[in-house]
């Protein structure tokens, strides 16, 4: 049988076509934005006092213990500075942190993307827990997540960092867009 290359580079572009968007990566304005652990908040008094600044990242301070949640501010929204298209898709993101017990129940870091809108606080996908791996030095994780950034969305964040005693030393540095290697 004979196929036309004419024929082929057709069917190739128009499969291209109904890939849905989901499928692509993260927009040119979600690569170009990073979210530093320096730039999140402890979400109450007593958390703030439990955690410090080291090295760039949140660390418990001292002989504190217990789980402080931090809201991570995520400056975007649907509208584009590097296109005319205002459709940011977000569809991985990466973590830095350090998890000192691996999978273990001892430490833990958590991440979860969330938007506040006129309805209130929403969360986005599922939450991606340290503890899936059993790696204890600082590292990088990505994670999957298909979302279409919307208007009139205020995003960020939520980010718990979490140790049971003073012998763990969990670390959360911060959030980024980077292409996931080619496995």
């Amino acid at each position: 049988m004979f196929i036309s290359k004419n024929f082929l580079a057709a069917a190739t572009i128009a499969a291209s076509l109904i890939v849905p968007s989901a499928a692509l990566a993260n927009d040119r304005d979600i690569l170009a934005t990073t979210v530093p652990a320096t730039a999140c908040r402890p979400n109450s008094d007593s958390g703030d006092a439990s955690v410090v600044i080291s090295n760039g990242a949140y660390v418990f301070n001292g002989s504190a213990t217990g789980t402080v949640t931090l809201y991570c501010p995520l400056p975007i929204n649907a509208n584009t500075i590097s296109d005319l298209t205002n459709d940011n898709d977000i569809s991985t993101y990466r973590v830095y942190y350090r998890d000192s017990d691996g999978i273990g129940g001892a430490s833990e870091i958590t991440t979860r993307l969330v938007y506040r809108d006129s309805a209130g606080l929403n969360g986005v996908g599922s939450t991606w827990s340290s503890n899936i791996s059993n790696m204890t030095d600082n590292r990088t994780q990505f994670v999957n997540l298909n979302h279409s950034v919307g208007s009139n969305r205020l995003y960020s964040f939520l980010v718990t960092i979490q140790r049971t005693n003073t012998t763990q030393n969990p670390a959360f540095s911060g959030i980024d867009f980077a292409f996931p290697p080619i496995p």
